[in-house]
């Protein structure tokens, strides 16, 4: 391995998993960042199946939402870099990907 890569040792991780509470890990960070990720990936397939007023719904949810997270304290922990925000916004991205045609079905 290169050495100008870091590594992450488990250990960092687990200890900061330890040092925060439950809620904030969980709710805070994971549902926020889940809810985050379906929004912008049901938003991109909303307007590639070209629903204007699903479309229209789903940027204002979205844009209202970002208003949560952008404002909300930078990741400074490993565990908040490495895993809580990008491991529960790509699977709310790719849920909210394939949820999206059933939504429009269901609307329509």
């Amino acid at each position: 391995m290169s050495k100008n890569k870091k590594q992450i040792p488990l250990s960092n991780v687990v200890q900061e998993y330890q040092e925060h509470s439950k809620h904030e890990i969980w709710i805070e960070g994971v549902l926020s960042n889940f809810i985050y990720g379906l929004l912008q990936g049901s938003l991109i397939s909303f307007i590639a199946l070209r629903v204007d007023i699903v479309v229209l719904i789903s940027y204002l949810l979205f844009y209202f939402f970002l208003g949560k997270i952008v404002n909300r304290p930078k990741y400074v922990t490993d565990l908040g870099k490495f895993i809580v925000f990008p491991i529960p916004t790509t699977l709310g991205a790719f849920i909210g990907y394939k949820m999206a045609p059933y939504i429009t079905a269901l609307l329509q």
